[in-house]
């Protein structure tokens, strides 16, 4: 056990530049699987604790919506203090954050106002720490490893998807929120402890003006590349008008037509085996024209829309969703892999927290509309309209300067020029 400890702390440096023998690499993603774990077990363990306490529908809900106001209001400042700071620092003060926030959980019974104050204390640091990782693992990656190391990433993501909501239900139920709450702590702590021997590649910051000036840098990386800005809206918008009327809704189908919740549950496990797929195939595969593969796969969302409208058999929609799944996953890939080439590095956190303040904006007021507008107009409508949403949006991207390619001819970091603004101890690999 302590040899294999060693081995995967030591430092290595690879003469063939091989990701498997990059260290900083496999300590930051150890790192990120046990956050994903325990951002999986987390509100699982937190929804029956508050239906212990005599909480119902109503008071879960509204103590999840405790992480989306805490994303929407930090998403910015933390990617500014992921540029402004070493990520490494801003990663294990994250999760020391979350550690002593969860531990708070294992004193005994909490009503419902503290946790969703809780909630709102993991998102906060949730929204620190993301941003942190994407620059950190842009650092440590040559040009080369970058696909695959995104890749990995992603399937880390899947896997605590599929796996994470399963294990936490098992453990709060055999035994009780509070060792749920001892498990998700369990994880934030080995994750912060595989940071402690990270040695991140420096980064030369930008000189330090306001925060309100060096957000708004951020933002100009954004609208100076018409590539980057129709991706993070197309995504937003997909959030709010095909992601969020499924979830709503698939449920609801569930029931109606196959008489229960097993075609829900399912559906949503199958949804991560195809993401986990396309993270796989992501890892070697390394299309000529990347924005076209990440628009396409974005697109195949709209078929999850289209097994509701359609949902001739349990079969189908399974299909639908491990095929929405594939695409998602591929798009993710070729997008971080391509920020990371075109962003520079003392900005891309920022750029990150944008992205992601899109999507958390639009996807509770997807989720908060599809009620009402479902009883003014009709399901079917309904996905009819989020099914042509899901498959134009993305593809009506394509025709902005530099999508195909996701390639601008500002700021670029790609080929020759990604090595000389590499750090040196990551050039010689």
């Amino acid at each position: 056990m302590r040899t294999r400890w060693r081995r995967i702390i030591r430092p290595v440096c690879p003469a063939d530049g091989s990701l498997a023998r990059n260290r900083e690499f496999r300590l930051l993603w150890l790192s990120f699987t046990m956050s994903v774990a325990a951002d999986q077990i987390f509100p699982v363990t937190v929804t029956i604790a508050a239906l212990n306490a005599g909480g119902d529908a109503s008071t879960v809900g509204a103590i999840f919506t405790g992480r989306w106001i805490a994303l929407i209001v930090f998403a910015l400042i933390g990617g500014l203090w992921a540029d402004r700071l070493p990520r490494r620092t801003v990663m294990i003060a994250s999760l020391a954050f979350q550690c002593c926030v969860v531990a708070v959980g294992l004193c005994g019974s909490a009503p419902a106002w503290l946790l969703a104050f809780l909630v709102f204390l993991v998102g906060t640091a949730e929204a620190f720490h993301r941003p942190a990782y994407q620059a950190c693992l842009s650092s440590v990656l040559t040009p080369a490893q970058r696909s695959a190391g995104a890749a990995l990433g992603a399937v880390s993501w899947r896997l605590g998807a599929i796996a994470g909501p399963g294990i936490g239900a098992y453990v709060v139920t055999v035994w009780s929120p509070r060792i749920g709450f001892l498990a998700v702590l369990t994880a934030y702590v080995l994750g912060l402890v595989l940071l402690l021997p990270l040695r991140e590649p420096a980064v030369t910051p930008a000189p330090r003006t306001s925060a309100v000036r060096e957000i708004a840098d951020g933002l100009s990386e954004v609208s100076r590349r018409p590539w980057v800005a129709g991706g993070i809206v197309a995504v937003a918008l997909q959030q709010m008008l095909t992601v969020a009327p499924a979830l709503v809704l698939l449920p609801l189908v569930s029931r109606d037509v196959f008489g229960g919740d097993a075609v829900y549950g399912t559906a949503l496990a199958v949804l991560s085996v195809g993401g986990l797929a396309g993270g796989v195939i992501s890892m070697r595969w390394k299309p000529a024209l990347p924005g076209l593969a990440a628009v396409v796969g974005i697109a195949l969302y709209g078929a999850v829309p289209l097994a509701l409208i359609w949902p001739v058999s349990p079969g189908f929609v399974y299909a639908c969703y491990v095929v929405a799944g594939l695409g998602l996953e591929i798009f993710a890939v070729q997008w971080v892999v391509n920020l990371q080439r075109e962003i520079p590095p003392d900005r891309l956190a920022r750029v990150t927290s944008v992205d992601w303040l899109a999507s958390s904006i639009m996807t509770p007021l997807g989720l908060s509309l599809t009620g009402p507008v479902t009883e003014a107009i009709g399901r079917s409508p309904l996905l009819v309209a989020s099914m042509i949403a899901g498959f134009a949006v993305p593809l009506a991207t394509l025709s902005l300067r530099g999508m195909p390619r996701f390639h601008s001819d500002l700021g670029r970091f790609g080929g020759d020029r990604a090595r000389e603004a590499a750090p040196a101890s990551l050039r010689a690999r």
